[in-house]
């Protein structure tokens, strides 16, 4: 955290990137109490839900940057885990906070977990939008140096003394605010509790397995593997399975596509493996590289949408 921007207000140091931060969790509250504005059961769970939220999020972000964060391990003891104002959060561990979070509200607020979890996949993009712009504070959020010279010219590039760099943040932000805007038109359509949820499963996993990618700044990173990037993947994958086993077991669907879907799941994860050996290893274009990763990507984002689209005709959700 010593690398991030600061201001000094009343004698004290406040960080640019923890404001972004916090103004992430007050629109993310916003948007969980404006969703749910109209029931009182659910009003209620959205408001244990913030307060879980923040709780569990930080708990949850700060304990698996300390125990996965590779040049953190030399320091790893008691005394400097609980020192969280030297930093170092982890963003899937926020993540993965507020889902307990959503659980928890809705079982106490006596409300349907699915209808939670709908309400959070909304609520998360609005959060995740001004928290990536935030790392544009920090150290965070930038990619190899760039070897295409439009592109490091261009405003998504940062520059030092020696090369330019790809502000991988702001298109991870972009990202965010495309999944809000995608997520709420969707919340729209469907009925089934839990569908919109398995939608932002699917889309963000997939969008961030990519983001990984092009970020190198360290963070949660062995050799050219990121534990984030790691979770991304298994996040889509899962979520893919999920749709495909459920689809399969019912009655009136046809099998083909659940079928595909679960053979074309390991061979997409071979594939990303491969491309990232190509980015990682080769001496071939980064450009190439990258139109393959997003050709391999692209298989999971539309087999996944076609079972999301056989599972809205049915009226399936999540159980």
């Amino acid at each position: 955290m010593s690398e991030a921007l600061s201001v000094n207000f009343l004698g004290t140091t406040v960080y640019l990137y923890g404001l972004s931060v916090m103004l992430g969790c007050l629109l993310f509250m916003l948007v969980l109490c404006f969703r749910t504005r109209k029931n009182e059961k659910q009003a209620l769970a959205a408001g244990h839900t913030g307060l879980f939220s923040l709780i569990l999020g930080f708990i949850l972000a700060r304990l698996m940057y300390v125990l996965l964060q590779p040049d953190y391990a030399p320091f790893l003891n008691l005394k400097n885990a609980l020192d969280v104002f030297s930093g170092g959060f982890a963003m899937y561990g926020a993540l993965i906070g507020a889902v307990l979070a959503a659980l928890l509200g809705a079982k106490l607020a006596g409300v349907n977990k699915a209808e939670m979890l709908d309400h959070l996949a909304v609520a998360i993009p609005a959060f995740l939008v001004p928290a990536r712009l935030g790392e544009g504070f920090t150290a965070l959020g930038i990619s190899r140096p760039l070897t295409t010279q439009w592109l490091s010219q261009s405003f998504l590039a940062i520059k030092d003394e020696y090369d330019a760099y790809l502000r991988t943040y702001l298109l991870e932000a972009a990202v965010a605010l495309l999944l809000f805007v995608l997520l709420w038109r969707f919340a729209k359509k469907v009925q089934k509790p839990g569908l919109v949820f398995i939608k932002f499963c699917l889309l963000y996993g997939i969008t961030q397995t990519l983001m990984e990618s092009l970020r190198y700044d360290g963070h949660l990173r062995y050799s050219f593997v990121g534990v984030q990037q790691v979770l991304s993947a298994a996040l889509f994958s899962l979520t893919l399975v999920f749709m495909a086993v459920k689809l399969l077991k019912n009655p009136k669907t046809n099998k083909t596509l659940p079928l595909i879907s679960l053979i074309m799941v390991p061979v997409i994860l071979l594939a990303i493996v491969g491309v990232e050996f190509l980015i990682d290893r080769s001496e071939m274009g980064k450009l190439f590289s990258y139109a393959l990763y997003l050709l391999a990507l692209a298989v999971p984002a539309v087999l996944g949408m076609l079972m999301l689209n056989m599972e809205v005709r049915l009226g399936q959700g999540i159980d």
